[in-house]
């Protein structure tokens, strides 16, 4: 029985939440130190713009000390705000705003300079450093002018975040952002094929190339083995190279690896060419008789936009045969970050037809929303429904430079037009390979 006035409601229905994380990478140390380009170098300054610095510094939350070191009307952009930036002028609101920016004391380690008569600039970044080690904040520009023989700031530009940490990434944060996302497990993708790229280790032996190959698939793997439980790996290298089938053998032993990650544009792959197709087959042969899946970035370079119903194509009729009975995952919906309408036309239509060699065939998510258009997202949602619902897996890629598995989901959700049904079947689906782990 209902009482006057009491308000019923309905109980709140579960957030649609991805099972898994279909597409993640971490970085080794050696690996991250190679795909960042290092900080600028710091910089001595002449000894009057080092005083105006270390002022600026020393004032750090002190609005009133802050203000003697801007011009009267002084600018700073600030770009605090997540969706735009804005100018704020005049040396009181200037100071004001600086003064929030920081609560802990920090340094600006300059990198480059100039002075022209009355006017000079400074730029650099904004740094913490504890014991040994420094991190930079955000970057940083300082316009400046004399007056009175005084230099003071005329305009300061901080742009957060600053450079990307040289650090490695590891399964500690990773955990922390699938727990926000309330995601259960991850399969982490080895970039260990970044050192068989021309980029990837220039003038390297091959006893030297090969050996970073193998450490940054250990490092995959042992990362993989805090959490076994939540997370898988998945090992990789340059499929054109004599070492290829050797790894895969050494990593099917290693702890946690259950896969292989094939990055075709990286390995400057060309599918088309009989000598790139024959090394192709025989990795697939070696994975088949492993039981080990594969998940595959396909995507190649810009002509592989129109091209990629060759390459799909070829894929098909060469490729999937030498691994009927493992797990072959397409990566970006067959493109490069984003789908590739012309390649996935061609996946669709054998799914369509029943195609016995598609039996095994997966496509993931991860970046496909990344500059889409309207009509884009709406062709992306046409092909999902074409291939199925219940060959789509939800991926997010590395993190950062992409959004973390939260942010991506709930861009994945806002942006691609499926239904709640669709998005919950997707959200729910289990690859095979990570069926009973």
């Amino acid at each position: 029985m209902l009482l006057l006035g009491t308000i019923v409601s309905e109980p709140s229905a579960k957030p649609v939440v991805p099972f898994a994380d279909y597409h993640q990478h971490l970085f080794s140390s050696a690996k991250a130190a190679a795909v960042y380009e290092p900080p600028l170098p710091s910089i001595s300054l002449p000894a009057d713009l080092t005083s105006l610095i270390v002022a600026r510094e020393r004032a750090q939350n002190d609005v009133a000390r802050l203000a003697t070191l801007y011009a009267k009307n002084a600018l700073m952009l600030n770009t605090q705000d997540d969706d735009s930036a804005s100018w704020i002028r005049g040396s009181q609101a200037v100071a004001k705003e600086a003064s929030i920016y920081f609560d802990e004391p920090f340094r600006i380690t300059p990198v480059a300079y100039e002075i022209n008569g009355s006017t000079a600039f400074v730029a650099g970044y904004y740094s913490t450093i504890k014991g040994n080690s420094q991190r930079h904040l955000a970057h940083l520009f300082l316009s400046l002018k004399k007056e009175d023989g005084i230099w003071r700031i005329v305009a300061e530009l901080p742009s957060f975040p600053g450079p990307p940490h040289r650090d490695p990434s590891t399964a500690d944060q990773l955990i922390r952002q699938l727990d926000d996302a309330g995601i259960q497990k991850a399969v982490i993708l080895s970039v260990a094929y970044q050192w068989g790229s021309e980029e990837g280790c220039r003038d390297c032996t091959r006893e030297e190339e090969y050996a970073k190959v193998k450490a940054e698939n250990d490092y995959t793997s042992g990362q993989v083995g805090k959490y076994p439980n939540r997370l898988v790996g998945f090992c990789s290298f340059n499929p054109l190279k004599d070492y290829a089938v050797e790894e895969l053998n050494r990593c099917s032993k290693l702890s946690g690896m259950i896969g292989l990650k094939l990055h075709f544009g990286n390995s400057r792959v060309d599918i088309r060419r009989p000598d790139h197709l024959e090394k192709l087959r025989a990795v697939f042969r070696a994975a088949n008789q492993l039981k080990i899946s594969i998940i595959v970035h396909l995507w190649t370079d810009a002509a592989y936009e129109k091209e990629g119903a060759q390459h799909a194509q070829l894929f098909l009729d060469r490729l999937l045969p030498e691994a009927p009975e493992v797990t072959i995952q397409i990566a970006h919906l067959a493109g490069g970050g984003r789908a590739t309408p012309s390649a996935l036309a061609v996946f669709a239509d054998a799914i369509a037809k029943g195609d016995p060699r598609t039996k095994h065939l997966y496509f993931d998510t991860a970046t496909i929303t990344e500059g889409e258009s309207t009509e884009s997202l709406k062709q992306d949602a046409q092909f999902i429904r074409e291939i199925g619902v219940n060959r789509i897996l939800y991926g997010t890629d590395s993190s950062p430079p992409n959004p973390p598995p939260r942010v991506s989901w709930g861009l994945f959700r806002t942006l691609v037009p499926l239904t709640d049904d669709e998005f919950r079947s997707i959200a729910g689906n289990v690859a095979p390979y990570l069926q009973g782990i």
